[in-house]
């Protein structure tokens, strides 16, 4: 007998259901991995980057203080009370497809200090203001701004963060009231 000759047993042969049962298990859990990595693959190659994430950086620490995976595409709000009027403010963003942050709309029911009054120009851009149930509503038409800075405000401001998937995130529980963060999207 040579290497690598098949051997056959003098018994009686195994039943073919028998055989396909001992193999098949193996086969469709090796089919299953060789899909699993070749579309990873494969669609690894179409995607910009591995996943968008969105992060708070706070200046005084020079840290990212929170984080998040967002999709593009997803809108995300910041709701405070507005420090003179004592009103609320929500202002709306999303992530467009570079990906970066765009400011979709602002909406408040009472005029204030850095409210707009009316309609505003913004290079060749112009924002459309409404008036709509007795408040206003200021459409930015995507406008990029990529990143987003504020100065973090009082308990009686309380600036918080309004995921698509309706996580909150209270600025405060991140920082100390008065710090400057910077809101933006990376790519990983």
């Amino acid at each position: 007998m040579r290497h690598g000759d098949v051997v056959r047993s003098a018994g009686p042969a195994a039943p073919r259901s028998r055989v396909l049962s001992s193999w098949l298990p193996s086969a469709l859990v090796a089919l299953v991995v060789v899909m699993a990595l070749t579309g990873a693959v494969v669609g690894s190659s179409l995607r910009p980057a591995d996943r968008v994430w969105f992060e708070v950086y706070d200046h005084g620490e020079s840290s990212v203080v929170y984080e998040r995976p967002v999709e593009l595409g997803e809108v995300f709000r910041l709701e405070h009370t507005h420090s003179v009027t004592r009103r609320p403010v929500v202002e709306v963003f999303a992530v467009d497809a570079e990906p970066q942050i765009v400011l979709e709309e602002l909406r408040f029911d009472e005029f204030g200090p850095n409210l707009p009054a009316g309609p505003e120009s913004y290079g060749d851009r112009r924002t459309t203001f409404l008036h709509e149930d007795g408040a206003y509503r200021v459409l930015h038409h995507s406008y990029p701004i990529g990143t987003v800075a504020i100065r973090v405000g009082s308990e009686a401001v309380d600036h918080m963060l309004i995921f698509s998937d309706d996580e909150r995130v209270r600025l405060l529980d991140l920082v100390r009231r008065g710090e400057h963060v910077e809101f933006a999207v990376q790519e990983r």
